[in-house]
């Protein structure tokens, strides 16, 4: 009997070992091209939601808050391109960095275009990664000089110690001044959409985050994230990810493998200006 009960006690465990590699050959594989939109290319979406999942406990603004702010100000909020066009925008938070230049030859050798949404302390220090971004077709976009959570705050803060002094920032460096802004966190009120209107910036949320800001520390951290995008991509969709902020070597070997999938799914890449239809993405 106790020999019986240890070849079945193994042969449980063989079974497991078999489906947890079974599982991750699975999960290597290739995904399937995800079809396209049934709906007319042309048609306006209903409303614009944010695709992937959100997760606790870390500093990220609620799903309902960023599906709300695009419902309760449209044409100044966004989260993804209006219609059905088979289009993506890639963006990039939190640089410059160290990590940026090796994405700049990643995206040329695509003949890609994305949108950078960047810090304005970073910007002064990484003044010539910023040149050469904009000088390869790149849109640029302000983060704030810090990168804080800008909810609820006073103007002078918000304003005056953070978007508008990264504005003057990106006007000594580049010239000109950004009319995109991302909020850090996502993070943001009607109010100061509304007040950033204004002074001539539209508020870019995202429909799909690759949460590169987590899976970068992992292992194979590279596939998670292009899987992430691979299971949540649709038309026109904003997606994030960083390029500053920590460690990106995996966001760049990402990019470098899942802009030839989309390609063949019959998805063109397009800065976020050109996605929502904006004739300038700078003053």
């Amino acid at each position: 009997m106790q020999r019986k009960a240890r070849f079945i006690a193994i042969f449980a465990v063989c079974l497991c070992l078999l489906a947890v590699v079974a599982w991750q050959v699975w999960d290597w594989l290739p995904p399937p091209l995800p079809p396209a939109s049934t709906v007319a290319a042309s048609t306006p979406k209903m409303r614009q939601y944010v695709r992937t999942p959100f997760i606790d406990d870390w500093d990220q603004a609620p799903l309902a808050d960023m599906n709300a702010h695009a419902a309760l100000n449209p044409g100044v909020a966004f989260l993804e391109g209006p219609t059905h066009r088979r289009l993506v925008a890639l963006t990039f938070d939190d640089g410059p960095s160290p990590y940026t230049p090796a994405l700049l030859d990643v995206l040329k050798k695509y003949h890609v275009h994305a949108t950078f949404f960047w810090i304005g302390k970073h910007v002064q220090e990484y003044d010539d990664v910023a040149r050469r971004a904009l000088a390869e077709g790149h849109t640029l976009g302000n983060h704030t000089f810090t990168h804080p959570d800008i909810s609820g705050t006073a103007a002078d803060f918000w304003w005056d110690e953070q978007i508008g002094v990264t504005q003057d920032i990106f006007q000594r460096v580049i010239g000109k001044r950004p009319r995109l802004f991302r909020p850090p966190y996502g993070k943001i009120d009607d109010e100061e959409i509304k007040a950033l209107n204004q002074h001539g910036l539209k508020t870019i949320l995202w429909s799909v985050d690759t949460q590169d800001w987590n899976k970068n520390r992992w292992l194979f951290g590279r596939h998670h994230i292009e899987r992430w995008i691979q299971q949540y991509i649709h038309e026109e969709a904003i997606i994030l990810m960083h390029d500053g902020g920590g460690h990106r070597d995996q966001t760049v070997a990402a990019v470098d493998a899942v802009i030839p999938w989309l390609q063949q799914a019959g998805y063109q890449f397009v800065t976020v200006d050109q996605l929502l239809g904006i004739k300038d993405a700078y003053q």
